[in-house]
């Protein structure tokens, strides 16, 4: 969110100091997860772009297993009926986003939701807690 470089290009990187991820446990507390070690990192001088190297600093895996079960069943010659089960995160997994990338802030390196809230899903969908859905359709 600053001009270190003075290029105004937004480009600029942070410095990093120390390994990223010392230090932290990745566990919830308090209502959030330190993904990155803040004293690990340290605003550029002025003039320069930082030394954080591009893609150096990955965030938490995503795993998601998705299973759909379909049925269909003639009624009449021209109609069927399909029963369908989808169920969404089997095994239930939480899967984060990335952390707070502003280094000024006091909540640098901290995730406090999880993909579905980070990315507006309705309640179904990547990053969601388990979720089974059930459909009948008629098909003419």
């Amino acid at each position: 969110g600053k001009n270190f470089s003075g290029t105004f290009e937004g480009k600029d990187r942070v410095d990093v100091v120390g390994d990223p991820y010392a230090g932290v446990d990745h566990s919830l507390k308090n209502g959030y997860v330190q993904w990155l070690n803040p004293a690990a990192f340290a605003l550029p001088a002025n003039g320069s772009f930082g030394n954080e190297k591009r893609n150096s600093i990955r965030g938490p895996h995503f795993a998601d297993v998705d299973v759909s079960v379909f049925k269909t069943t003639n009624i009449t010659e021209r109609v069927k009926a399909q029963l369908r089960v989808e169920m969404f995160n089997v095994f239930n997994r939480t899967n984060l986003p990335i952390s707070n990338g502003t280094l000024t802030s006091g909540s640098f390196g901290r995730i406090s939701d999880t993909i579905g809230d980070y990315n507006g899903a309705t309640g179904i969908g990547a990053g969601e807690p388990f979720n089974v859905q059930l459909g009948l359709k008629i098909i003419f």
